[in-house]
């Protein structure tokens, strides 16, 4: 919309402007540790220690002063004077606060039970959950959450943010299952691609509210850019681009750290938030809860591709973690760290450049994508070689598990590498359905298969089993029916 210094289609005069659903994302993520290495959580009672970022502390209270106790503040000035909107606060946030810094939470804990606020469920950990192939983890965390904002701040969400990744049909059963009547999903991916963002929709029969992810990001990613040929972005000039948009309803959601964080105070972002809601009552622009909106509006139309959790874009080495993650679930015994690391954050992470759609958006290196895939992978593994004595098969665990990339097994030709690695047996197993006959014979004629297999993964009775197999899918077979038995051991 403005990124290129155009304006969105204006309504005709004297039309009614539209409605706006202003909805804040609070959350900080348990940043890993980029140096953890194999062996530092050994003797440690508490591995959180040795996983997560020794600074998380020190680097929380620094996004407390900057941002969310600025903002806190002023967002419960302007609920008095009657502007309504979103929270989603996510129950990582809320164990932090809670044990180191209490004080934020009982100022957060003001705004989240004022009667113009409606809080949002999401899932527990801000969790890629919902991209597992099985849903069960996502709806454990969905109810987690639930249970949070009742004994916290005495509320049961209806509403939920579905927008770390695409809605799935999946995900929306549960969803409608568990007393969610409407979601706000993303606008830039998924069902949501290429929809008039400005309506209330139906998604297998859901109700659905879509982000204006070009509104959302004038003030998350273009605010503070002097060379933007709409600096600087006043309050009123915002309220004007809402006021004259097509369509019954904007929905925006932001990541509650913009204001003073990402985008720092010096930019005058914090009097932007302070003077945006009487700009935007001064343009006709009333603020509503996502459950007044569909409740107020008709649907548009019903929205739904057939999205599932296996055909969601993730580059290879996210679906490596994905994949590794969603397996650790069966072998860890410490859920709570195994479900830190769920967050979405790591994910994104691992892209060269994620999305940001009212979040802050990573540019970054390759060799920085490697390194928290390495860190990542690192810290997973670990927690898994660890939970082995709590397991009903120690072996199993060990023949299951992830390894780093160092330990990895990394495909090649006798001329190049092939591009892909394996970082369990299972990875192992389905990258040998589609690697090239030249990569496979490469690695047979050279024993490399049975040879990983008896000294990094440490199961020697499936190093025998494969040995002198030269058929890539009696080899799949074989290395399967191991996984499957291995499984039986454990679940």
């Amino acid at each position: 919309m403005h990124r290129k210094g155009h304006l969105s289609p204006m309504k005709s005069e004297g039309q009614t402007p539209p409605a706006v659903c202003p909805g804040f994302d609070i959350h900080y993520p348990c940043y890993l540790n980029p140096g953890f290495r194999s062996g530092m959580a050994k003797g440690l009672k508490d591995v959180k220690r040795a996983y997560f970022d020794p600074y998380l502390k020190e680097d929380l209270g620094v996004v407390i002063d900057r941002s969310f106790q600025p903002a806190t503040e002023i967002l419960i000035n302007l609920l008095e004077e009657g502007f309504a909107c979103t929270l989603s606060i996510s129950g990582t946030v809320v164990e932090l606060l809670e044990s180191w810094y209490p004080d934020m939470l009982d100022l957060l804990s003001r705004a989240a039970t004022h009667r113009n606020v409606e809080l949002l469920g999401e899932t527990y950990y801000h969790s890629v959950a919902g991209q597992f192939r099985d849903p069960g983890e996502f709806e454990t965390e969905i109810l987690m959450h639930r249970d949070l904002m009742k004994d916290y701040f005495s509320a049961v969400p209806t509403a939920f943010a579905h927008t770390d990744y695409p809605i799935t049909p999946a995900t929306a059963e549960v969803l409608q299952d568990n007393g969610i009547r409407a979601a706000i999903i993303e606008g830039d991916n998924g069902p949501a691609l290429d929809t008039d963002t400005n309506h209330v929709y139906t998604y297998n029969g859901l109700p659905i509210l879509i982000t204006h992810c070009n509104l959302a990001d004038d003030i998350a990613i273009r605010f503070p850019w002097r060379d933007w040929d709409r600096w600087p972005l006043t309050a009123d000039r915002y309220a004007e681009w809402i006021s004259v948009s097509p369509g019954e309803c904007i929905t925006l959601y932001l990541d509650y750290r913009v204001f003073g964080d990402f985008v720092g105070a010096e930019t005058g972002i914090l009097e932007f938030l302070r003077a945006l809601p009487a700009a935007l009552a001064a343009k006709g622009v009333d603020s509503i809860h996502p459950s007044d909106a569909v409740t107020r509006f008709s649907p548009h139309s019903e929205i739904g591709e057939a999205v599932n959790a296996d055909n969601q874009q993730l580059t290879i080495i996210q679906q490596s973690a994905l994949h590794a993650l969603e397996d650790a679930g069966a072998l860890v015994a410490d859920k709570q760290v195994w479900r830190r690391l769920l967050d979405t954050e790591h994910l994104r992470r691992m892209a060269m450049r994620s999305t940001s759609c009212g979040k802050q958006s990573h540019p970054t290196s390759q060799q920085t994508v490697h390194d928290h895939f390495a860190s990542f992978m690192r810290v997973l593994s670990d927690l898994e070689e660890r939970s082995t004595p709590a397991s009903r098969s120690p072996r199993a665990v060990i023949s299951l598990r992830c390894v780093p990339p160092e330990k990895a097994f990394h495909f090649s030709s006798q001329d190049r590498p092939a591009g892909y690695a394996a970082h369990s047996l299972q990875e192992f197993v389905n990258i040998l359905e589609f690697a090239s006959d030249d990569v496979i014979s490469h690695h047979l004629d050279r024993g490399d298969f049975t040879r990983w297999i008896e000294l990094v993964i440490g199961d020697t009775t499936l190093a025998k089993s494969i040995s002198g197999i030269s058929d890539r899918n009696e080899l799949r077979s074989t290395i399967q029916k191991r996984i499957d038995s291995l499984w039986k051991r454990i679940r």
